[in-house]
């Protein structure tokens, strides 16, 4: 039995931050269930259904599993305060079609914040 674990365990896909590059997302929190992600190589940008907002970022890869997030354009004046805010976010676990990731505190945000995001597309 121990051999057929280990077996499968060597012949399964493994997942890894370069499958998260590019696609669309969602939050796997409810809370944020009005958010979806869109992101390309060099842009993000994020869609709240509910209340309109779309924001959009320049994103940097300084790593395989850690990205940072330029502020470039906001959709409502309320929200400028963001433009020009960098956001460093570290993909901390991988698993077929999600992955979890530390956005770090800045001064838009007092803490560093732990989502986890689902592959849609």
């Amino acid at each position: 039995m121990m051999f057929l674990l280990y077996s499968l365990s060597m012949f399964s896909q493994e997942t890894s931050c370069t499958d998260f590059v590019t696609g669309t997302f969602k939050y796997d929190n409810v809370a944020y269930s009005d958010w979806i992600i869109t992101r390309t190589a060099t842009e993000q940008i994020e869609i709240n259904n509910a209340t309109g907002l779309v924001i959009h970022n320049a994103v940097h890869w300084q790593s395989a599993c850690e990205f940072t997030l330029t502020c470039t354009k906001v959709s409502q004046d309320a929200y400028t305060q963001a433009i020009g805010a960098v956001f460093e976010i570290i993909i901390s676990q991988t698993s077929k079609g999600n992955y979890t990731c530390i956005m770090k505190q800045n001064h838009i945000q007092a803490n560093d914040m732990v989502f986890k995001m689902i592959k849609i597309d």
